[in-house]
C-alpha cells in the first residue's frame, strides 16, 4: 500500500508541471498581444518585399527585422510577392 507522502508527491508533481506550463503559455500570449499599427497595401509591379520593408524601417533599425515582420504578418514562407496581392504592412 502506498503511503500518503508518495500519493501526495504523485499528485503534486503533475500539478506543478501543469502550472509551469500555463504560466509559460500566458507569458507567450501576453508577449504576442502587443498591437503593431498596420495598413493594407496592394502590391504593384516592381515591388519587392525588401523595398517595402526598407520604406518602413526606422533609422538605425535592421531592414531584415522588418522583412521578417512583414513575412509573419502575412504568413509568407519566403520573400515572393505578386502584383495585385494585398498584404499587411507595418504602418509607415
Amino acid at each position: 500500500m502506498q503511503t500518503p507522502s508518495i500519493r501526495l508527491r504523485a499528485l503534486v508533481l503533475p500539478l506543478a508541471l501543469a502550472l509551469v506550463f500555463l504560466l509559460l503559455l500566458a507569458q507567450q500570449v501576453q508577449a504576442g498581444s502587443t498591437a503593431i499599427p498596420t495598413e493594407t497595401y496592394r502590391v504593384v509591379s516592381g515591388d519587392t518585399l525588401w523595398d517595402l520593408a526598407d520604406d518602413r524601417t526606422e533609422a538605425g533599425e535592421d531592414v531584415r527585422s522588418v522583412v521578417r515582420l512583414i513575412q509573419r504578418l502575412n504568413d509568407l514562407d519566403g520573400g515572393y510577392i505578386t502584383p495585385g496581392q494585398v498584404i499587411v504592412l507595418p504602418a509607415a
